[in-house]
């Protein structure tokens, strides 16, 4: 390589490392003073840039819209926090990641509603067009004006922090809310500003890029990753951390994209996932303080229904019948589809909820054990035999051992540290799909031909794989409900309530976390399975972050816990999926209305609104709980009671 070559590599690394620390230390600042995982963090960083490219349109000024774009995403971020956050900091931070992730598909809607789908092209500003010289080399101006300007921002948030007096305020209150309180302090009124503060960073990120990078909607789901990896590396909650961590993963970026495009993406979760179990509080970051979130606990449970409940029996009835009524009309086929994708998105949150539900702890990669399954029956359908037993068998084996793994190297962790590492696992077998095209055929997916079910039924038939995946979605409910009713299932309510007592109590946790994560896992693997089966395609889609997401909104709609809520919610979320998207071209915005609305005011989802009703009756002793979640001590007092 030769030193103009060199040169030119370095300050590509600066340029794409100072807008990284730029996404990602909004991302850092809200979670290092409120504890919130904020999911929307790449939609408004993707607002700043549409925002800049409609004023530098109407105004033909670039300086007025850095200022202006991130001010009205700062606004709209404090509104944001107003009306949803302000008032659930106190509950786990499963609500807060499901908030925020029905944000993100509220604006990404509204973006494309007032934008448009396609990509827009911002012209680089005329005073900072063209290039100049330094020393040998000849570099874009623009990009060095991205360097300064990152780093003096970077700096003066870091000053903010360090030497003001609304920097002393937030940081005492992130440490010990209720003495920043008793000392007169509305901590919530800075918990705001601190939100518009994060938002406010990423969208002049976005702004800032928007010159040298394409605007279109698909960049929020980029932005928000690269801030993921960055905070997780340096450090969640660490600013300095970031910043590190954002040259970091900048340079590895810029060398990987230069030498070996093709696993870049990859290099980078790998270099996630090897940071986190090596040195899981991140390069800068506060382990041991940040280990204690706030926990998933209610006041009164709602138990799982036993398969001999009338109410069960009624509901199996009906579908066993349906079908039968459905015979000779022309909407049967569909219908009966939709039906049977409805049972395969029940199992998929019925596996969720065996570790969220039971164990407290937040998955935000379950993605990858349903697109294990997936994978495994279009890869031995392809390769050796068109068996749904064997593939099935195989994508049970394929992903609980690939579960307990992730559990053995993360089942030390708890909070929002597990869903960082269960992130990294999904995203790094997502990009592993995508450049391993040989094998997995990339974007473009596997096809494969009908599968078969005992060499004589043949699943392509709708009616068939309706009773097939009836019965399997009734078989996962029994076989996890009888391992929760169980004494281990017992274990894994006290890890729930309090791990260090169930420590104490002599339980081994890890164990315990290790052998849930992996029942979670085949669990899974069945739910990809019959979806590869019933679609005869699978692509690294299954893999994605998204679906993860979308699973953790079923076990939320229908009610966290219960096992048979997230059935209920799988099939609900599927069906207004299906709903919505005949009538409405934006449903996702409806959709993230109702999972804001649910967390809100339903936090025990669907099921809640039975024994609400039943209670309301005035039933004297209602088989159920309330809709609404005990109110946990916030982080310094249940800290304080711990130690």
């Amino acid at each position: 390589m030769s030193t103009n070559q060199l040169a030119f590599l370095i300050l590509n690394g600066l340029a794409l490392s100072m807008l990284y620390i730029l996404i990602a230390s909004g991302f850092a600042v809200i979670f290092g003073i409120t504890d919130v995982l904020n999911f929307a963090h790449g939609v408004f960083y993707m607002l700043g840039a549409y925002l800049a490219f409609t004023v530098v349109d109407a105004t033909g000024s670039f300086a007025i819209a850095l200022i202006l774009g991130p001010l009205v995403v700062a606004g709209l971020g404090i509104g944001i926090e107003r009306l949803t956050l302000h008032y659930i900091y106190d509950r786990s931070p499963l609500y807060h990641v499901l908030i925020t992730f029905g944000v993100l598909l509220i604006v990404t809607d509204v973006v494309e509603f007032v934008w448009g789908t396609g990509t827009k092209f911002f012209p680089t500003p005329d005073l900072l067009g063209g290039a100049v010289s330094i020393g040998p080399v000849i570099y874009p101006r623009y990009r060095l004006f991205t360097i300064a300007a990152g780093a003096c921002i970077a700096f003066l948030t870091w000053a903010l922090f360090r030497y003001s007096d609304f920097g002393l305020i937030v940081r005492g209150g992130a440490q010990d809310k209720q003495t920043v309180r008793l000392m007169g302090v509305n901590i919530s009124r800075y918990y705001t500003l601190i939100f518009g503060l994060g938002t406010f960073l990423a969208a002049i990120a976005g702004a800032l890029a928007a010159p040298f990078l394409s605007v279109n909607p698909a960049m929020g789901d980029d932005a928000l990753i690269i801030a993921f990896v960055v905070v997780a590396i340096g450090g969640l909650g660490s600013f300095g951390g970031s910043i590190v961590a954002g040259v970091i993963v900048g340079f590895i970026q810029t060398i990987t994209n230069t030498f070996a495009s093709e696993i870049s993406g990859f290099v980078l979760y790998l270099l996630l996932f090897g940071v986190l179990i090596l040195k899981p509080e991140g390069i800068l970051g506060a382990y041991e303080i940040r280990e204690q979130a706030a926990k998933l606990s209610y006041d009164r449970t709602i138990d799982p229904l036993n398969l001999t409940d009338r109410r069960v029996l009624v509901v199996l009835g009906l579908l066993l019948l349906i079908p039968l009524a459905f015979e000779g009309f022309s909407l049967s086929q569909y219908g009966m589809g939709l039906i049977a994708l409805m049972f395969v998105w029940g199992i998929l949150a019925l596996s969720l909820d065996t570790v969220t539900g039971y164990t407290g702890l937040i998955s935000f990669g379950h993605a990858a054990f349903y697109g294990i399954g997936s994978y495994a029956v279009a890869l031995l359908t392809v390769h050796f035999t068109s068996s749904f037993v064997l593939g099935l068998a195989a994508a049970v084996t394929v992903a609980a051992v690939v579960a307990w793994l992730v559990g053995a190297v993360s089942a030390r962790l708890s909070g929002l540290y597990f869903a960082v590492v269960t992130f990294a696992v999904g995203q790094m077998l997502y990009q592993l799909a995508l450049s391993w095209s040989g094998f997995t055929g990339g974007s473009n997916g596997l096809a494969i031909d009908n599968v078969t079910l005992l060499g004589a039924l043949d699943l392509s038939n709708t009616f068939v794989f309706y009773y097939l995946a009836l019965s399997l979605l009734v078989l996962c409910y029994y076989l996890v409900k009888r391992i929760m009713d169980s004494p281990f299932g017992l274990q894994l309510k006290a890890i729930r309530e309090s791990e260090r007592r169930a420590k104490f109590l002599g339980y081994d946790t890890n164990k315990a976390k290790r052998r849930v994560f992996a029942i979670s896992g085949a669990v899974g693997g069945v739910a990809g399975a019959l979806f590869t089966t019933r679609q005869t395609f699978t692509s690294p889609d299954t893999l994605y972050w998204i679906v993860s997401g979308d699973a953790l909104f079923a076990v939320i709609l229908g009610g966290v816990g219960t096992l048979y809520g997230p059935i209920i919610g799988g099939a609900v979320l599927l069906g207004l999926d299906q709903a919505l998207t005949i009538y409405f071209d934006y449903w996702r915005l409806i959709l993230g209305a109702v999972l804001i609305f649910i967390v809100l005011f339903a936090p025990r989802g669907l099921v809640s609104f039975y024994y609400i009703f039943e209670d309301r009756l005035g039933d004297d002793d209602p088989a159920g709980g309330t809709a609404n979640p005990e109110t946990v001590a916030p982080r310094d007092e249940e800290e304080a009671v711990q130690e």
